[in-house]
């Protein structure tokens, strides 16, 4: 029989990384600008019930607190200790915190085994220290992490984020800030995030469980450049992809990424190959640059899983219907004939010009959501992609060509268009959901148009406007290879609908 004590004591430490009571910063500054600066302060800001307390050989007050020559003097006890002192430092630091009987420590310190030899030898002696001793700690070389659920934040910079269901476990502190940044612009909101750094002690296995119990977490994205337990990581992974997705970008894929991923976070690089073929194995969703993870994350939380590959495309315009039917056909999807009554109902709507199959191409007449009906509608497709033609409404904004005297009729008109959209768009949504196909759309959107009220409307429900044709046929691919994955996982012949 397994024993599993050691996990759930490690659960129970990582419950109160992500649920403090109370929190020591030990090497707390008054200075700004330095980390035990800025973590105490955003703690503080982020206080609610939470004791926070500063720990400072030299000071007796910071930011209005009293400030404590070691955790161990400290009055209350304490649940995580957030270590910023220097690496020679930190064996005095963890015996400290040993005594003190924290019980989980964040060292933000670097200068250890990323950095060679005489570093490597520190991290090895400080985790010596603290097995011996009963400490778990994340890190080293790390950028924290936060809950926002329990309010608990000890990134010291970083772009907001709002609430949500997608959790974030990165081995490099920087690439997770981007994550965040280009997830706050599509809507995608974030339950708990570790930046996991040399993982000297606590590894990517061991937070990814853990966010796998996670009730608020339906999502787990990572960013890794090795993996220590391989096989640990395969055995996790192919029980948690049956039940929540995992997209992880996976960097170092040349010899010269994997060098560069040692010297960044001491990791180990295995072979790409083997690790591509093991996601696949496990149903875990491969993602090639940063922002691909929040574009896959977002149509995971939004959109029906397809059924089958078999994608109805409608193209505003001859050039983006066949860039459309490239790049889906180089992501192994297909372009099926539509049905004859697809095809009767198009003719109905649609000029003699219009293309007369699939991609539709309505040559010139300005039909969008009347034409992506029939295609979600059609028995012969799985999914639908549509280039243009959604949002438009929000394009009149402005109405910098309209004559004074006009603009009064001219805004009317763009309300009752906005309005009939904003009618059009529930009733695709319904669609998407009663036939379980996903609708993804590639329209290059910027500007004014980003905030008008359909984009707004699309973003609420993490319906996301991708900037090409080949980034929408990319997500569209990696849903249906998960769909595939779930079916085959669960012996099922069709994947459950959101």
């Amino acid at each position: 029989m397994r024993d599993t004590t050691g996990e759930t004591d490690l659960s129970h430490r990582l419950d109160s990384l992500f649920s403090p009571r109370s929190v020591a910063i030990i090497g707390a500054s008054s200075i700004f600008g330095k980390w035990g600066f800025n973590i105490l302060s955003r703690l503080l800001r982020n206080r609610d019930a939470r004791q926070v307390y500063a720990v400072n050989r030299k000071e007796t007050e910071i930011l209005g607190l009293p400030a404590y020559p070691t955790v161990h003097d400290v009055p209350g006890p304490v649940d995580l200790a957030v270590i910023t002192v220097p690496a020679q430092q930190l064996a005095g630091v963890i015996q400290d915190c040993i005594r003190k009987e924290v019980k989980i420590a964040v060292i933000i310190s670097s200068g250890l085994a990323e950095t060679g030899d005489e570093g490597a030898r520190v991290e090895k002696d400080i985790v010596r220290i603290a097995r011996e001793g009963g400490l778990r700690f994340v890190g080293p070389n790390c950028l924290g992490h936060f809950n926002t659920y329990s309010n608990i934040y000890t990134v010291p910079f970083m772009p907001r984020v709002v609430r949500g269901e997608v959790a974030l476990i990165s081995q490099s502190g920087n690439s997770s800030q981007s994550v965040f940044n280009y997830g706050m612009q599509m809507g995608l909101g974030f339950s708990e995030f570790v930046s996991s750094g040399n993982e000297a002690d606590i590894r990517f296995e061991d937070y990814l469980e853990y966010f796998a119990r996670d009730r608020k977490t339906k999502l787990i994205l990572g960013y890794v450049e090795g993996l220590r337990d391989g096989r640990r990581f395969f055995e996790l992974a192919k029980e948690i992809t049956k039940k929540k997705p995992i997209i992880i970008m996976k960097a170092g894929r040349t010899d010269a990424g994997s060098r560069a991923a040692r010297s960044h976070s001491a990791s180990l690089a295995g072979s790409d190959a083997v690790l591509d073929a093991a996601f696949k194995q496990c149903g875990v969703i491969r993602a090639q640059e940063l922002g691909e993870l929040v574009d896959i994350a977002v149509a995971l939380l939004g959109q029906p899983l397809p059924r089958g590959r078999r994608v109805g495309v409608l193209a505003m315009g001859g050039g983006p219907a066949v860039m459309a039917a490239d790049a889906l056909r180089r992501e192994g999807l297909q372009l099926p004939e539509l049905t004859s009554d697809t095809m009767a109902r198009l003719n109905a709507l649609l000029s003699s010009r219009w293309s007369h199959g699939n991609p539709v191409d309505p040559a010139g007449d300005f039909v969008s959501y009347h034409c992506i009906w029939p295609l979600i509608e059609d028995a012969n497709t799985d999914a639908v992609m549509t280039i243009g033609g959604i949002g438009m409404t929000d394009s009149f904004s402005g109405w910098a060509q309209i004559p004074d005297d006009l603009k009064a009729d001219a805004l009317k008109f763009r309300q009752a268009m906005e309005d009939a959209e904003l009618e059009n768009l529930d009733k695709t949504t319904h669609l998407m959901e009663q036939y379980g196909k996903p609708l993804v759309i590639a329209t290059m959107v910027t500007g004014a148009l980003r905030e008008g009220k359909i984009m707004r409307r699309l973003k609420n429900r993490h319906m996301k406007n991708y900037t090409s044709p080949e980034k929408a046929a990319r997500v569209l691919a990696r849903l249906a290879d998960y769909s595939e994955y779930l079916a085959a996982a669960r012996n099922h012949p069709r994947p459950p609908q959101r």
